[in-house]
């Protein structure tokens, strides 16, 4: 993905501050650390120099080293996945007390490393109690978007997405 030239990643699946420390290896270059580099796109088309890393604390595992993964050099922030870390707690939802809590630790644990911290969030239950100061907040998937997008241009509602466009003859 990241030979694609992208602005930066959020990585799902990180359980532990080892696995977040192999994740910069193969993200970022020497010096730094290992990942090689070749003829790849962003190469060809000047992507950026050092993309975002946000490896996404979504596991009892990784929100146990929380600390060890915003302190790890080459991550750029942490991505909260409320849902999966709701199931991996044991608890009933996102809104639940413990995994509101658990959010708040993680974001207590960027702030202390200078770094960003975003979550995902399709629940607006959630968005109420959500920390304040989150840098990125995805509200909901693309899926969801184009699905709302086809919906309301099937349905005729053209002017809720925008002016439409001349026609061209």
């Amino acid at each position: 993905m990241l030979d694609t030239g992208v602005a930066g990643v959020i990585v799902p699946g990180v359980n532990s501050a080892a696995e977040a420390a192999a994740l910069v290896q193969a993200a970022r270059f020497p010096p730094e650390s290992a990942r090689s580099t070749g003829l790849s796109r962003a190469v060809l088309t000047g992507g950026p120099e050092r993309p975002l890393l946000l490896p996404m604390v979504e596991t009892a595992g990784a929100l146990a080293d929380v600390e060890q993964i915003a302190a790890l050099p080459g991550v750029d922030g942490v991505f909260v996945g409320p849902y999966e870390l709701s199931l991996s707690l044991g608890r009933p939802g996102v809104t639940d007390e413990q995994v509101v809590s658990a959010i708040g630790r993680v974001r207590e644990a960027a702030v202390a490393a200078g770094l960003l911290t975003g979550i995902f969030s399709g629940d607006r239950e959630l968005d109420a109690l959500l920390p304040p100061g989150l840098d990125l907040v995805a509200l909901d998937t693309d899926v969801t978007v184009l699905r709302h997008g086809m919906q309301m241009l099937l349905a005729g509602d053209r002017g809720a997405i925008g002016p439409e466009a001349p026609r061209q003859e």
